[in-house]
């Protein structure tokens, strides 16, 4: 069998696994560093509260938090019953010493929204 398929040396064995280590490695590294990197968000909303209004409006209180008290703008969705988006806005909150800050939207809805939902937070401008 050996002159079929060729003896792998010592030599070769052991360049395998370093080289496989080394590959295991970087991916172990990159994996923390990316867990790392998204724990820390710099900007992020938390639904506090919603009441439906009206048939076409919702009034959603957003929390924003914030680093460096950089203004924040996130996006606020209202859903039906049927979980299709009946209403879209956008909250702001400018730059500022609070890392939290509350803000109230009313949201025009084109049917009545069951439930509301925070999404896509960023540094504002």
């Amino acid at each position: 069998m050996d002159e079929r398929y060729g003896l792998r040396t010592p030599n070769q064995r052991r360049l395998t696994l370093v080289l496989v280590a080394a590959v295991v490695l970087a991916l172990l590294g990159w994996l923390g560093w990316a867990a790392w990197a998204q724990s820390r968000a710099d900007v992020g909303g938390r639904l506090h509260s919603y009441e439906v209004v009206s048939s076409h409006q919702v009034r959603v209180v957003v929390d924003l938090t914030r680093r460096d008290g950089q203004a924040v703008v996130c996006d606020v969705t209202a859903q039906a019953a049927d979980h299709s988006t009946v209403g879209e806005a956008q909250v702001r909150a400018p730059a500022g010493s609070d890392s939290v800050v509350s803000v109230t939207a009313v949201i025009r809805t084109d049917r009545e929204a069951t439930s509301a939902s925070v999404s896509n937070c960023r540094p504002g401008a």
